[in-house]
């Protein structure tokens, strides 16, 4: 098969890298080849996190060439656009958290943050596939927003793109979570699946 890219975009703290991971898992479980790379803008909550997760293919550079990502899974709306407009190839998903986390740019004053129109607007001319929603708020339905990397993985499980089953992922959730939490997070994944039909 040939290597099928993702590439997950968010701030510290989103729990950008667990889903990275997750997915990554999910691959290797199902047999595949697999490399991940993950960058840190900040060490600290708030600051650009961005994780490249290849799956199949012989690829061996865990580095996602621009304009090559099939899929773009963004937590934050503008770190998404920021990652989508450089990784994500023409007419890629993109599925984009739209809760605000303002960037340590904005916190410190040095920037305003910008208008979502306009955001998306950029991203729009890479992709018309964007699928937009308050996965925050469908995170806090479930139980606690800490599930937002959940409710996320549900959607693009639910897109029909992975190169694995769903059986894959869900068994990768219940080794990879601590027990205590599982049945949150499936409630948030739940969630999640239902969330992408009405995009």
């Amino acid at each position: 098969m040939d290597t099928f890219k993702i590439v997950v975009a968010g701030v510290g703290g989103q729990g950008t890298l667990l889903a990275s991971r997750l997915l990554a898992d999910a691959a290797i479980s199902s047999g595949m080849h697999v490399k991940i790379g993950e960058t840190y803008g900040m060490a600290q909550r708030g600051g650009p996190v961005m994780g490249h997760i290849q799956i199949g293919g012989e690829t061996n550079n865990p580095q996602i060439r621009k304009g090559e990502a099939d899929v773009l899974i963004g937590f934050e709306p503008a770190e998404a656009v920021r990652r989508g407009v450089t990784y994500l190839k023409k007419g890629g998903l993109a599925l984009i958290n739209t809760r605000k986390t303002d960037p340590v740019e904005v916190v410190s004053g040095m920037r305003l943050y910008p208008e979502l129109d306009e955001l998306f607007g950029l991203l729009r001319m890479v992709t018309d596939d964007i699928r937009l929603f308050d996965a925050t708020g469908i995170a806090e339905e479930a139980g606690d927003p800490i599930t937002t990397n959940i409710v996320m993985l549900g959607s693009i499980v639910e897109s029909g793109l992975l190169p694995y089953s769903e059986e894959t992922i869900v068994e990768t959730l219940k080794t990879g979570l601590k027990p205590q939490f599982l049945e949150l997070n499936m409630r948030a994944y739940e969630l999640g699946k239902k969330a992408y039909h009405s995009l």
